[in-house]
């Protein structure tokens, strides 16, 4: 028994072109394991990781969108970036201030990295403008005020 076509008909090739980003190559398709586990390690989960980005987890488009996110994020993660010492200043932040990162799932991974480089962490950057970072408003009001900032830049 042959696998290959049969007479008239065309093979289709199933591998992904070179030239095909990783986001279009992975965009359907439920969450993996991995991926799960990546949301749980860095927003507590993929309600929290959808809602910081603005997104719901209520409907099926902002979810096909958050994993689209999700999966470039973990590309970049995966390109070589050596992060492995930023578990022990998030405990070390977390022990100095336990409101250090509370408000973290609030921010989008671009905007949380922008408060690593100009206030440390979301709780410094928050206290700055004399906003607490366990009051949603206050949060929110945090992330108009990045918006511009970042806009500035």
């Amino acid at each position: 028994m042959d696998a290959g076509p049969s007479t008239g008909e065309k093979a289709v090739d199933t591998k992904p072109s070179s030239t095909v980003s990783f986001q279009a190559q992975n965009t359907n398709g439920p969450l993996t394991q991995d991926e799960k586990k990546w949301l749980k390690d860095n927003y507590g989960g993929e309600f929290h990781f959808l809602r910081g980005q603005g997104l719901s987890i209520y409907k099926e488009e902002d979810r096909e969108e958050g994993r689209i996110i999700l999966r470039a994020m973990m590309q970049e993660d995966d390109d070589g970036e050596d992060d492995e010492d930023d578990g022990d200043t998030f405990l070390r932040e977390l022990e100095q201030d336990p409101t250090s990162h509370v408000a973290d799932y609030h921010f989008s991974a671009e905007e949380l990295e922008w408060i690593k480089k100009n206030y440390g962490h979301s709780g410094n950057f928050l206290f700055s403008y004399g906003l607490k970072p366990f009051e949603d408003d206050d949060c929110q009001e945090g992330k108009s005020i990045i918006l511009a900032l970042m806009e500035d830049e």
